[in-house]
């Protein structure tokens, strides 16, 4: 009895062998499958964030509009139009005394983003290798009359030389610069061109309109006027 009951309990070779060798052939075909996902992935992974067509013009998000735009509390709303993080230049055109804008009389707004170096869309190229030269693109959002819509993303904008600091958000307000050009002596019943950029000081308004004393450059904070070297323009 005890014979043939190790007779029983016993393994067949060959059956052993040929269960080790599936289990030996899945492993392999995970293994291939695992290196084929990861190929996959890492080739998706290589290529670069390609610049998104414009969405159309829209007047979602723009306070004032049409007729009393406010510049700095519609810039939240300009941020959420371009993945370019950076701040880099606000220009406003017929600016009012009370510092809005009528984008139905010529009120236009152009604010102006970049990325960092490698950040944001690049220009297209074949999946790994590297690119040509570093970029930080540039991006532009504008008000119109049409409403505010980001222009084609330049992904192919290089990185300057000697990158400046990104503007932060404005201290003050168009209001503010305007309220320092009527106590300069500039008439109410003007409209301005004003420019929000990085000087040699720090952030900074360029204010100018049609009279005598209608050009001047105040800090960021626009609480005291530059000149000179402090005003000159650093930004991208």
């Amino acid at each position: 009895m005890s014979v043939l009951r190790t007779s029983a309990t016993q393994v067949d070779p060959q059956n052993f062998r040929r269960v080790d060798r599936l289990r030996g052939l899945i492993i392999v075909g995970l293994t291939f499958v695992l290196c084929l996902l990861v190929s996959v992935w890492a080739r998706r992974r290589s290529l670069p964030q390609l610049s998104a067509p414009p969405a159309p013009a829209s007047s979602v998000g723009v306070v004032g509009f049409p007729s009393s735009v406010d510049v700095v509390k519609t810039l939240a709303r300009a941020r959420q139009l371009t993945p370019r993080n950076l701040l880099r230049s606000i220009v406003v055109e017929n600016v009012k005394s009370d510092g809005t804008i009528d984008v139905t009389a010529r009120g236009h707004v152009r604010y102006s983003f970049q990325s960092a170096e490698g950040d944001g869309p690049q220009p297209a190229r074949e999946p790994g290798t590297l690119a040509r030269r570093p970029t930080c693109g540039r991006q532009t959002v504008e008000i119109r009359k049409e409403g505010m819509r980001a222009e084609t993303d330049a992904a192919e904008a290089p990185c300057a030389p000697h990158p400046s600091d990104p503007l932060p958000e404005p201290h003050c307000g168009l209001a503010d610069v305007w309220a320092h050009a009527v106590a300069r002596g500039v008439p109410s019943e003007r409209a301005a061109h004003i420019e929000y950029y990085r000087a040699n000081a720090g952030p900074a308004w360029r204010f100018e309109a049609p009279h005598v004393r209608g050009r001047f450059v105040l800090y960021g904070d626009c609480q005291r006027e530059l000149d000179g070297h402090d005003a000159v323009n650093v930004g991208q």
